[in-house]
Order: structure tokens, then sequence, then C-alpha cells
């Protein structure tokens, strides 16, 4: 048997349906499930970083633009 006749029959084998269901339930399914509990709080985590680093600029943009339309004129001496 060569090793490509030995992966058609590899092949045919993971095509049939049941196989496939199998598959999917019994190993994707739940290393899927395992590695978005492990990964989700870091998601999280820099969305929240994320947002605050948008407001962050925001309000730096905010004062440099209030600043650049009134600004201020300090006294020498």
């Amino acid at each position: 048997m060569t090793k490509e006749s030995l992966f058609n029959r590899i092949i045919q084998f993971m095509n049939k349906e049941e196989i496939r269901k199998r598959l999917h339930d019994d190993i994707i399914d739940p290393l899927m499930d395992h590695v978005m509990r492990r990964v989700f709080p870091y998601i999280i985590l820099t969305c929240v970083l994320f947002i605050l680093l948008l407001i962050v600029v925001l309000l730096t943009l905010g004062i440099i633009v209030f600043h650049l339309r009134n600004p201020v004129i300090l006294a020498a001496g």
C-alpha cells in the first residue's frame, strides 16, 4: 500500500457524515469550548483597555482643540 492510497483511504473515511459528526461532537466542540473559556477573559480585558485608550485619546483631542480655540495669554514677569 502506497502513501498516496493510504491518504486517499483516510480522506474517504473522514468524509463520511457519521465520522465527521462524531469528530465534531467529541473533539472539535469540546476543544473550542475549552479554548474560548480560557481566552474570553483576555478578550474582555483587551476590549476594556481599547475603550479606555479611545476615551483618553478623545479627551486629549478635546483639550487640544479647546486650547487652540481659546489660547491662554500668559503675562511675562
